[in-house]
């Protein structure tokens, strides 16, 4: 029952998939074309900033997973937050409704508590209420040994050269004007996020968000059954 209101809290998961989906494939080397590859063996540094496309990626994963519990306490609860809820769940909703969406926020508090004390929501927090960023940091070694250490809002080099003390030799000089840059490109191992590895918590995130949803749609079935719900507004 209930499908359209369903529907929209699966869809905000399944965004929250493709984000992190999106944040993988901004890692992807420029595909190996032939005159790709020729490019790079002039020395041309292809492709584009990773850097922007992954973190725009990780504030939009963090918004879309940790929005989830709030449509569902919407769309089968009671919304204390907005005014608006507040106004519409008082004079549009029949008492028997209302009394069946409260029975439900009773009944998946412990769940909705347990999904928002979880790190990652406090790093959406951080991000959208906060410093603007989650502390996501990638430790990047380069071709050469060099580590390199960013974050969304220190970035690290797009390619670089082997450091060689020149001196006055007029040779080495010569041969360290001459070097072809080294594109710097990172691997999804290298992110964290509060120190934990990124992409696993990302994961795991999405795992305990449907874990909610499966949970909300039982106690729903309980309160609610083959009731009807009145769409939130838009």
């Amino acid at each position: 029952m209930h499908d359209e209101l369903w529907a929209g809290i699966q869809l905000k998961l399944d965004h929250a998939w493709c984000h992190l989906e999106k944040m993988a494939r901004s890692l992807d080397p420029p595909e190996q074309t032939h005159s790709n590859v020729a490019l790079e063996a002039s020395g041309a540094i292809l492709g584009r900033n990773w850097q922007r496309a992954f973190y725009a990626h990780v504030d939009a994963f963090l918004s879309a997973a940790r929005s989830i519990p709030e449509i569902i306490q919407c769309c089968f609860g009671e919304d204390r937050g907005a005014a608006i809820m507040k106004l519409w769940f008082k004079t549009t909703l029949s008492g028997p409704e209302r009394a069946r969406r409260r029975q439900f926020t009773k009944q998946f508090k412990p769940d909705y508590d347990a999904f928002c004390a979880l790190p990652l929501g406090t790093s959406r927090h951080q991000s959208e209420h906060r410093i603007g960023y989650p502390g996501v940091e990638a430790t990047v070694i380069g071709r050469f040994g060099v580590t390199y250490i960013g974050s969304p809002v220190r970035g690290i080099p797009m390619s670089e050269t082997r450091e060689i003390d020149v001196g006055d030799d007029p040779d080495l000089q010569a041969l360290a004007a001459g070097q072809k840059r080294m594109p710097i490109r990172p691997n999804w191992h290298d992110f964290t996020i509060d120190r934990k590895p990124l992409f696993d918590e990302f994961e795991a995130y999405l795992q305990s968000a449907q874990s909610l949803i499966d949970q909300a749609r039982r106690i729903s079935e309980q309160v609610h059954g083959s009731q009807s719900l009145t769409t939130p507004p838009t």
